[in-house]
């Protein structure tokens, strides 16, 4: 069996060898993608590139595509049905990643940065200045914050913002569990009308609506918003166009619409410059170890789903 990997660089070796058990593995050397792929019954893939229709039809044997992720926006999962390739990926896998802590640590950091203006004082101190003035911010304590979506990352967001003495309200669209003293709101609009700190937690199907369209964007003035989840979720035009007009009191994200490929990345940089803006780019889960744990588990189940296989012929 040939196992690609398309996005090779400090792939865990013990993921790397348990891989070695089951076929040959082929790390991809930025050369001829038609030739790398043309072979490949097993591709792993991150986030750099998009899994669509025209890179699929370059890989004709491919059978399983495996993804270390819980979001698919980086596949197209329409032309991957089309093919009966089965996709391997975190989605639903709620036991192993209550273990895996990197998305809410890093939204936790991107609340506190905002509400702190870390980005501007870095800067301005790399910059030559040393005005502690210019840089009053606010703290968690005592603020009000709302959680769209309280599943796995939510849930551990909110704890650590109650932990802060922050009081939390959330809403969601299913049965979650929720520590006393939190409130369960409504709608996202009456979560915004009453929190001042916003977190964008949710899931994401592809071709869903966004949660944040204009008028949930309208009822931000003054407010922080922080997304981790995926850029799709918000009505990026509206959101740029009310950090373009001082509307908000700050915005940190970590995804955008369209991650690969055209997208907004040159207005969010503008937008940086003059507000309170902090971007980064996609790295809530990107830590050594929350990598090379979702590796290697990946690496099981597709070992798995290949048994499962075997025993059905």
């Amino acid at each position: 069996m040939q196992i690609g990997l398309l996005e090779p660089d400090r792939f865990d070796p013990f993921a790397i060898a348990q891989l070695q058990i089951i076929g040959n593995v082929v790390p991809y050397d930025g050369g001829d993608i038609h030739a790398f792929l043309r072979p490949l019954q097993v591709l792993f893939v991150r986030l750099a590139h998009q899994i669509d229709a025209a890179l699929l039809a370059k890989a004709p044997a491919l059978r399983y595509l495996c993804s270390p992720t819980t979001g698919h926006t980086h596949l197209d999962e329409r032309a991957l049905a089309v093919r009966g390739i089965k996709v391997v990926s975190l989605r639903g896998e709620q036991v192993f990643l209550e273990t895996i802590r990197a998305t809410p640590e890093h939204t936790l950091g991107l609340v506190l940065a905002l509400l702190r203006q870390y980005r501007g004082a870095f800067l301005h101190v790399q910059n030559g200045g040393w005005n502690r003035d210019l840089f009053r911010g606010e703290e968690l304590f005592g603020q009000r914050v709302g959680i769209v979506g309280l599943g796995r990352v939510g849930f551990r967001v909110a704890s650590y913002c109650a932990a802060f003495g922050a009081s939390v309200s959330y809403v969601d669209t299913g049965e979650v569990l929720a520590s006393e003293g939190w409130q369960r709101l409504g709608s996202v609009q009456e979560l915004i009308s009453t929190n001042r700190i916003i977190i964008l937690c949710a899931s994401y199907v592809n071709g869903q609506a966004p949660i944040l369209e204009k008028p949930e964007i309208a009822l931000l003035r003054d407010h922080y918003l922080v997304n981790t989840a995926r850029g799709e979720l918000v009505d990026e035009e509206a959101l740029l166009a009310a950090i373009d007009g001082g509307q908000l009191a700050g915005v940190a994200t970590d995804v955008i619409r369209h991650e690969i490929g055209p997208n907004q990345l040159a207005r969010w940089r503008a937008a940086s410059i003059n507000h309170n803006v902090i971007l980064t780019p996609h790295i809530g889960g990107a830590t050594f170890t929350a990598m090379a744990r979702t590796e290697n588990f990946i690496v099981q189940k597709l070992a798995q789903a290949l048994e499962a296989a075997e025993r059905v012929i």
